[in-house]
């Protein structure tokens, strides 16, 4: 599933995430030639926030990180299933070590944090999760989308175009 480098790993949860932002995310990618594996701990009827549903390519326990470029969490009100699952950790750790690009929105940068790969780092989120961030060692910004490294957050659905713009201009920076 390699795909040489051009494929990357989406991890959506199994109800809440942001449909806009997973349909932004991947067609960017998808634009510039990167191959989109979505994961979750179903494979049918992932429900997003708007009640459109998607049909995972893999379940996250089948995942071996050295398969993909990258990893990108979906974010949402649903995005707090990974802030304390152990593989959707072992995948970031994995990725960080490989120094690989790992990003999150809105609620998804907490799995980052819970994670521990944050400390120092500046990063943004959904104003909600501040204080997780925070109290995890990053340096929360506010701003729309950060980048520090490999590390891309987005603060959520307001900053969904220019997010998904980062995250495919990373991917092209990686070839």
């Amino acid at each position: 599933m390699a795909d040489n480098g051009r494929a990357i790993l989406m991890i959506i949860p199994v109800d809440g995430f942001r449909e806009e932002e997973y349909n932004a995310v991947r067609e960017a990618l998808e634009k510039n030639g990167v191959k989109v594996v979505t994961a979750s701990t179903v494979k049918k009827g992932a429900l997003g926030y708007n009640g459109n549903t998607v049909n995972p390519d893999a379940l996250i326990d089948e995942i071996n990180p050295d398969e993909y470029a990258g990893v990108v969490f979906i974010g949402g009100h649903g995005a707090s299933q990974y802030w304390h699952d152990y593989k959707a950790h072992e995948i970031i750790r994995a990725y960080v070590k490989a120094g690989k690009l790992i990003a999150a929105n809105d609620r998804a940068p907490v799995a980052l944090a819970v994670a521990g790969i944050l400390p120092g780092k500046k990063v943004t989120g959904h104003n909600s999760i501040f204080e997780k961030l925070s109290n995890a060692g990053a340096d929360y910004t506010g701003n729309k989308v950060e980048r520090d490294g490999n590390i891309i957050t987005g603060e959520g659905p307001n900053a969904i175009s220019l997010y998904a713009a980062e995250l495919a201009k990373a991917m092209k920076q990686n070839d």
